[in-house]
């Protein structure tokens, strides 16, 4: 759950606590300041009506009470203007100047409720604590008012106490998997509160470090029957993929295979028909969701809401997260906004500021250009779109009671959107113990590092995709250009420019804009994806090129991110030949080397649920030189873990030393993917390990339940 700085502090607790009014603002840091002010809408900006006092030495503080509303404001440091940084919410300065922060005052007259604690049992059991606060001169807690049921209708038992607004919670016999419990309780004149309380049955408490998501772009992944035609002359038209299909791949144990927390699905937003011009002149159908002609809704090509439904509960049966896309940039032309409230959108004039256009470029103009002269771009400083748009994104995580959101192209929509997003979803969906996770995608090239630092954080996003990390794995493993000491240079920076902010990164080898791995790793031209689409390679090194990143992807730290195709090697040039119809198998039209890469990510995908190495462990780079790359993981559980990469072409010696305190006794390591028999370690002492041409090894110790209870697998082979 993240921390946010209490706009709305609460009182003592006491007899029926009510809800105070106003807010108390600090500023801290300015242990020299002579004089610190704050200046804002309530007070009209007026440096005199709001001196803090200094409480001790670089902590002032004061208490202001506007009536409820939103108030832009900054503090005055010495006659500086400084901006609040533990202020959650943020706007642009209309007049041209840096952002400002906004204080959120709330109608402190109306009751509300918050966790005091709430927790499940893996043997499903619920007990917790809510407080009642009762409006400012309002009345008690009607104890008879007070309900809390599952969404699915389980009851919980409730004791309340007027007295304190104590509301005591308690269930038994929940199964495993996802219960949101909705709290409901009323004063005594019937002025009503509710909470939304996402928990979770399961064998330990779920971080999104544990993570590992699985992205599905349901046209392109299965229909009911679990397979779908691949035309290559239909590369921009529908494939026919469906809901029910994931569904199909889901019950068949496909995600479960490949150790799958949570999946990622395209939107599911209503859609043009027909096809339209992209900028090269090829025509498009809207088969990929990104186009809404609404936010409310399912389309019918790939389903219903009852399909959606039926989707989450059964992933969240099975342990499942849902990670659904959605998009606050744009609309297509047939949204009911564009004919009704064009004044919503940033005007294209003549149509010339289409976005990467020579008289549009991208740096210049990212959070007001048209990706296309068919979608217009929302304009996030008018207030309708903030409150339209945010409203409907956290209707949608509600009503489909989702665990997460992957919030599309985030660097054409101010921060201050991010933020409110963040504030919105936190205020309906995080007040329990669950995390839930906003994913974003700001798409970067290899130095993107102050690009995507800029929206993560405590108020900001939870994860965005880490693409340089991405990039310097193609440059070693894919192109060549680069070597493993690069890439541990390019991963060195990503964990400095998060460091501090509490993202938990996405790593990935490719996803649904970018060629395939194997492609690249088979020297393809991937630069022709409508006229000259590459082959499927039929030799074992570009798949074994792929797995090794693949292997890097799964056991660093971060929340890794497996796009559709990625986990049998397909092949394909840019969007849109990376979109090609999934595979499933040999009958499906995989051959030998793309099963062989199945086979080890399902390895590596399991090796992660089982190991808490490979999922919490501290990270030590044990040796990095030339194509060698060495890496431990280790919990303090008497169980760490142990990657070796060979991205060369020759066999390659590496020397580490693994801490004697780590390896706790354990010495005799088992590699997951075949390629050696049992590893000795030597305890405080180097160990010398000559590995194969482009070779990974991932080493459990052998006395570990892991290293005996996941499968083994080996790397494509030539005949």
């Amino acid at each position: 759950m993240r921390h946010w700085l209490v706009i709305i502090a609460l009182s003592a607790w006491g007899c029926a606590p009510s809800r105070p009014c106003g807010a108390e603002l600090w500023h801290t840091g300015s242990g020299s300041a002579r004089e610190v002010v704050a200046v804002g809408g309530w007070n009209r900006w007026d440096p005199g009506a709001d001196p803090l006092q200094e409480v001790h030495s670089g902590a002032w503080t004061t208490r202001v009470e506007p009536p409820p509303g939103d108030y832009a404001y900054m503090f005055q440091v010495d006659g500086k203007p400084v901006r609040d940084p533990y202020a959650p919410l943020l706007e642009h300065d209309p007049n041209g100047g840096p952002e400002r922060s906004v204080l959120r005052v709330e109608d402190c007259t109306v009751p509300t409720m918050v966790v005091d604690d709430l927790r499940a049992s893996a043997e499903g059991a619920v007990d917790g604590l809510v407080r009642f606060l009762r409006g400012d001169g309002g009345p008690r807690l009607d104890a008879e008012s007070v309900t809390a049921r599952t969404l699915d209708g389980h009851r919980l038992h409730t004791h309340a106490i007027p007295s304190r607004g104590d509301i005591e919670l308690s269930g038994r016999g929940l199964s495993a998997g996802k219960h949101t419990v909705v709290v409901s309780a009323a004063d005594e004149d019937g002025t009503t509160a509710t909470l939304r309380l996402p928990l979770w049955v399961e064998d330990s408490p779920h971080t999104w470090a544990d993570g590992l998501v699985y992205q599905v772009m349901i046209d392109r992944f299965a229909d009911a029957s679990g397979t779908l035609e691949d035309d290559p002359a239909a590369i921009g038209l529908r494939a026919g993929g469906t809901l029910a299909g994931v569904q199909a791949q889901l019950d068949a144990g496909w995600f479960e295979a490949l150790g799958v927390s949570a999946l990622w699905l395209s939107p599911v937003y209503p859609v043009p028909d027909g096809t339209y011009p992209t900028l090269q002149g090829h025509q498009m159908a809207a088969y990929h969701g990104y186009w809404p002609t609404a936010y409310a809704g399912v389309e019918p090509s790939i389903g219903t809401e009852e399909d959606l439904r039926n989707l989450v509960q059964s992933a969240h049966a099975q342990g499942i997260r849902v990670v659904l896309d959605v998009i606050p940039n744009h609309v297509h032309e047939d949204h009911a906004w564009w004919r009704d409230h064009p004044d919503r959108f940033h005007a294209l004039g003549d149509h010339s500021c289409i976005c990467g256009t020579p008289s549009c470029p991208w740096d210049e103009h990212i959070e007001t250009c048209w990706f296309a002269d068919y979608m217009p771009d929302l304009d996030w400083e008018t207030p309708a779109v903030s409150d339209a748009v945010v409203q409907s994104v956290v209707d949608t995580a509600i009503r489909w009671d989702l665990d997460g959101l992957r919030i599309d192209a985030v660097p054409m929509v101010p921060r201050a959107a991010v933020r409110e997003l963040t504030w919105s979803i936190q205020r309906a969906l995080e007040q329990g113990p669950t995390d839930f996770l906003l994913l974003g995608e700001t798409f970067t090239g290899p130095d993107g590092w102050d690009q995507l630092r800029h929206n993560i954080g405590p108020f900001g996003l939870d994860s965005q995709f880490d693409f340089p990390f991405m990039w310097a794995l193609r440059r070693w493993l894919a192109w060549g250009s680069a070597d493993a000491e690069d890439a541990a240079a390019a991963w060195e920076t990503s964990q400095a420019s998060w460091a501090g902010s509490g993202a938990t990164m996405g790593l990935f080898v490719g996803n649904h804009d970018v060629s395939r791995f194997v492609s690249e790793a088979a020297g393809s031209n991937t630069n022709n994806p409508w006229t000259a689409p590459p082959g499927t390679p039929s030799t074992a090194a570009p798949y074994r090129r792929h797995l090794l990143a693949q292997a890097l992807v799964l056991t660093l730290p971060g929340l890794p991110v497996i796009w559709q195709g990625d986990d049998v090697g397909l092949a394909g040039a840019t969007d849109p030949d990376c979109r090609r119809p999934m595979r499933f198998s040999a009958d499906d039209g995989l051959n030998d080397h793309q099963v062989a890469v199945l086979d080890v990510t399902r390895t590596l995908g399991q090796a992660r649920r089982c190991s808490k190495a490979l999922r919490r462990g501290t990270l030590s780079l044990l040796s990095v030189e030339g194509h060698g790359w060495a890496h431990l993981r280790d919990a303090g559980d008497g169980s760490p873990a142990v990657v070796l990469v060979n991205g060369s072409t020759s066999p390659l010696s590496l020397s580490f030393e693994v801490p004697t305190a780590a390896l706790a006794g354990a010495t005799e390591f088992l590699d997951l993917l075949g390629v050696r028999p049992p590893l000795v370690l030597a305890p405080g002492g180097a160990t010398t390990v000559t590995l194969p041409p482009l070779s990974a090894s991932v080493l459990l110790p052998a006395s570990s339940a892991c290293a005996t209870s996941v499968p083994a697998s080996s790397l494509p082979e030539d005949p």
